[in-house]
């Protein structure tokens, strides 16, 4: 592998690794305008955030083995699809359970990010490397839950909630473009 292979592969990693808490903590600041958009109270809105947890738990269960049966690509696609059509499904939600569901199938799709970078850390480099390679997703993993606040608040602010979840879709969709 030549160094702009390995720098487009530890790039892809990367945003398959942030996609999880950015999915989090992006649209976070936007709960106030969802609930009223919606039509609802806050603590409601938050019963999407709790959707997100229990999909990315059951994820991680379901794509570890398909990841293992059917080789990394064809399920780490279907993730990302998956989590593209859930973006879709969350932007364009007409109601709070709506949202609550469409941020359940949000999370597994993003699990397949975290379960196979780490496979794929393992399988592609050597020994030698994991340790490197693992800090540096574990960095991106950290940065990640300070930026996307920031992030969705001035995209809430500046245009909408929903946008919000456009903006999801659009960074799933160049993650999947850099795995195929």
């Amino acid at each position: 592998m030549n160094r702009t292979q390995h720098l487009r592969l530890i790039l892809v990693l990367g945003s398959l690794t942030a996609i999880g808490p950015f999915s989090i903590d992006m649209y976070l600041p936007g709960f106030p305008a969802i609930a009223n958009d919606l039509r609802t109270d806050i603590a409601h809105v938050s019963l999407s955030l709790t959707s997100y947890f229990i999909g990315i738990s059951v994820g991680q269960l379901g794509f570890g083995p398909l990841l293992d049966r059917f080789g990394r690509k064809k399920p780490l696609i279907a993730g990302l699809v998956i989590y593209i059509l859930a973006a879709a499904g969350c932007g364009l939600s007409p109601s709070i359970s709506w949202l609550v569901l469409q941020r359940f199938f949000l999370a597994l799709g993003s699990c397949v990010g975290i379960v196979a970078a780490r496979a794929i850390v393992r399988d592609l480099f050597p020994v030698n490397e994991v340790a490197k390679i693992f800090s540096t997703l574990m960095l991106v993993l950290a940065i990640s839950p300070i930026i996307a606040p920031s992030v969705g608040a001035f995209v809430a602010d500046t245009f909408s909630w929903r946008l919000i979840f456009a903006v999801l879709a659009a960074i799933a969709a160049v993650i999947l473009y850099g795995v195929t």
